[in-house]
């Protein structure tokens, strides 16, 4: 739900109109851009815009009275986006066609925008003097500072990402993917292409290892096989898949936080930066982003310093209100490069980035900082904040971005569709499922207006409120809103493709819970049939699907299915990811809940244990999913009538739920609920009357009067009435007799 840019209608037809400029040195790379614009133009088509390059080369050649030369300034005039490519040399009609452009620019304030490529030296190459007093007067005195580039995927790169900000002033369409940096489902760039990548210590450390593990582990299950008994080499097997499980895990983010300094940057070209901000930005292009982060550490004490001179200052100077506003640019380059520097604790990274988007924001509230890059900032700020679970904090930053939004864009924009979205999935995580769907709708009201009816924003609108209905226990609705997702997907993506495959479980899921077990065993099967074919039989999203047809056999009675797709699912998992991941530990929860169901209760607390022992171990004692495992063990003690067992466990899964859910989630109600149960059967009335009412102010506020959980709970609380009632009649009586 997070993160997606703003799109245009499908029937708005927009042309980016791009110049590219260049010597003849570079005849290679104007050919390999000229064949990347041709497959983006295909790509955007379908978006309702089309890309147009001029080539100087496809020129009409034929003579009349202008000098050819001011043709080509025309053309610059007319332009989006003018790019300029340099190598060794600086030819003098490309350094006009440039001066045009940036003049140009001037004028109007909006087009075209400059963009200047350089490719880096080779050993024994020399630029020419006329490019050394160019890129002079592009830094010194424009403060302009040019993209480098050592190959095509970079070049390609650093375009594409420059043509998402034309476009609509963000990337969110770019993503790092399978080790691809890819244009929605397009590969744009080989992450081992790119020198800030390639030239990384961290990056090529894990990727080498990576390369390494999966042999080390053949050889081991092999050896395994030969002595199947020998408990070291199992131990040792399992180290290895651990480490490439966790190593997969933190590569992947080192990944994604080295391309968000990459984006940041590019965010930066073009306009105007301070020697700092191109130190750093030359020292992350040839990968040492510790250097970087090294560089930006004075940009704190700057900031502030800047800011107290601009507040002293009985006459403002434009320059003093600059010093804020490259401060402002030099502190949020940090939070990304700090976000990549592996040499701090990821625990010191969050906090410190965390402080650096408050003092930024700060200083962007002190001065006139210009909408929309406040927009932008607050935008990135409280999905930060979103993603390191921040959800209180995020929900503030989120309602003073979309203050801003639409204020800027208005309340039919899709930027303003895509803040509302974001909220709500806030708010959902909030377990706050009122709020999620008021700003949902809001989303999808705006992209159902001004979206084409088969746009994939809305399939993602669609299961979003599915998925919120569903969480509340109406199914029905979430059903309707999963088929309009499913019904775009199918069309536009096709009935194989994985975004399907989870609509079909989607649906699957709400028709187990509605007891059609025919129904959702159908879905799941058709998402299993793509899962299997697109993504492998051994893929962990397999076994998920697995895990899920098991679920259904084991509400429809048929322990034995039930158990036979468990364990197809934890055959994939130790195979794939080993005895300790915690996909591993919820097939062990599910097998435990099948052993429950069949009566079979010490079979069914040994493998509850297992999943604790792994969630505990790999999530530690304060996680959600080890706050479930402890819920359910109670359930266990107390099918077996132990309550006083039960009660120790559902106070351990409250205390979790209270303190990382918060007191007012659903999930803490239903721990609040286990509890007044165990004390019911104790005979302890009041307090199962005071957990009860707890529970039921919990449900009945973020779930509504009329969801199963309030109902059942309701019915509850009047038989502790009167049992309640009883007990003090009793007591009445009794007190009575004594006295007699």
């Amino acid at each position: 739900m997070l993160f997606h840019p703003k799109k245009q209608a499908m029937a708005d037809i927009r042309t980016i109109k791009i110049f590219l400029s260049s010597s003849e040195e570079l005849e290679n790379d104007r050919n390999a851009f000229g064949n990347l614009v041709r497959r983006l133009d295909k790509i955007y088509e379908k978006r309702g815009i089309r890309i147009e390059l001029f080539e100087w080369e496809d020129y009409d050649a034929a003579y009349n009275d202008r000098r050819k030369q001011d043709e080509y300034n025309d053309q610059v005039r007319a332009s989006d986006m003018f790019l300029a490519l340099f190598h060794i040399k600086a030819g003098k009609y490309t350094i006009e066609e440039f001066d045009v452009a940036t003049e140009e620019f001037k004028h109007t304030g909006r087009a075209p925008k400059s963009y200047v490529y350089c490719r880096d030296l080779q050993e024994g190459e020399k630029e020419s003097a006329e490019l050394e007093e160019f890129k002079h007067r592009l830094f010194d005195e424009m403060g302009h500072y040019w993209c480098r580039y050592n190959n095509k995927d970079s070049m390609q790169l650093h375009f594409v990402m420059q043509l998402q900000l034309v476009e609509n002033n963000r990337m969110d369409d770019l993503k790092v993917q399978d080790g691809n940096v890819c244009l929605g489902d397009t590969p744009i760039a080989r992450m081992d292409n790119l020198r800030f990548a390639a030239g990384n210590e961290d990056y090529q450390r894990m990727s080498q290892r990576l390369a390494e593990l999966p042999e080390k582990i053949e050889k081991k299950r092999l050896r395994i096989e030969k002595y199947p008994d020998d408990k070291d080499l199992q131990d040792e097997l399992q180290e290895l898949l651990n480490e490439r499980n966790h190593l997969q895990e933190v590569f992947e983010q080192q990944q994604q936080f080295l391309f968000d300094t990459a984006k940041r940057i590019a965010q930066l070209q073009g306009g105007i930066v301070t020697d700092r901000i191109r130190r750093a930005m030359d020292a992350f292009e040839d990968g040492n982003v510790r250097d970087a982060n090294i560089i930006l550490d004075e940009a704190e004490r700057d900031a502030d310093k800047n800011l107290a001179d601009y507040k002293r200052s009985k006459e403002i100077t434009e320059q003093k209100r600059q010093n804020v506003l490259s401060s402002i640019d030099e502190l949020l380059l940090k939070t990304t490069t700090t976000m990549a520097d592996m040499s701090i604790a990821i625990e010191e990274r969050i906090a410190k980035t965390m402080d650096l988007y408050q003092q930024a924001d700060h200083l962007a509230n002190e001065v006139d900082y210009d909408k929309e890059k406040y927009d932008k900032m607050l935008f990135d700020y409280a999905g930060f904040l979103y993603k390191y679970g921040k959800y209180k904090e995020s929900e503030r930053i989120y309602l003073r971005q979309i203050a801003i939004n639409e204020e800027l864009y208005g309340n039919e924009n899709t930027d303003t569709a895509t803040s509302y979205c974001n909220i709500g999935l806030v708010y959902y995580n909030k377990g706050d499922y009122a709020k999620a769907l008021e700003f949902c709708f809001k989303a999808l009201e705006i992209r159902e207006k001004v979206l084409d009816k088969e746009h994939p924003d809305l399939a993602e609108s669609y299961n979003n409120i599915g998925g919120v209905y569903y969480d509340q226990g109406d199914s029905a609705k979430a059903l309707e809103y999963y088929f309009k997702a499913l019904e775009i997907q199918e069309k536009v993506l096709g009935k194989e493709h994985p975004d399907t495959a989870t609509s079909y479980n989607n649906i699957g899921t709400v028709y187990d819970i509605q007891g059609d077990y025919t129904r959702a065993l159908e879905y799941y099967f058709k998402a299993l049939e793509i899962r299997e074919k697109v993504l492998d039989k051994d893929h962990p999203d397999t076994a998920t699907t697995y895990n899920n047809i098991g679920l259904v056999y084991n509400n429809q009675g048929d322990y034995a299915k039930a158990l036979e797709y468990y364990f197809k699912a934890l055959e994939i998992q130790k195979k794939v990811l080993g005895k300790e991941h915690p996909d591993t530990a919820t097939t062990y929860n599910n097998i435990g809940l099948v052993y429950d169901s069949q009566g079979d209760h010490a079979k069914a607390l040994e493998y509850y244990f297992k999943a604790l022992e792994i969630w505990e171990k790999v999530l530690g004692k304060e996680h959600p999913k080890t706050a479930t495992s402890y819920n359910n063990i109670g359930l266990v003690y107390d099918n077996q009538g132990d309550y006083a067992k039960a009660l120790k466990y559902y106070f351990k899964d409250m205390k979790i739920c209270e303190k990382v859910l918060g007191k007012e989630h659903p999930d803490t109600a239903g721990s609040y609920n286990n509890i007044a149960a165990s004390l019911f059967y104790l005979e302890d009335y009041q307090n199962s009357l005071d957990y009860f009412t707890k529970a039921i102010r919990i449900f009945e506020k973020k779930l509504g009067a009329n969801h199963p959980n309030t109902l059942s709970a309701k019915e509850s609380i009047e038989i502790v009435k009167a049992k309640l009632g009883e007990k003090k009649s009793l007591l009445g009586k009794l007190s009575g007799w004594l006295h007699m």
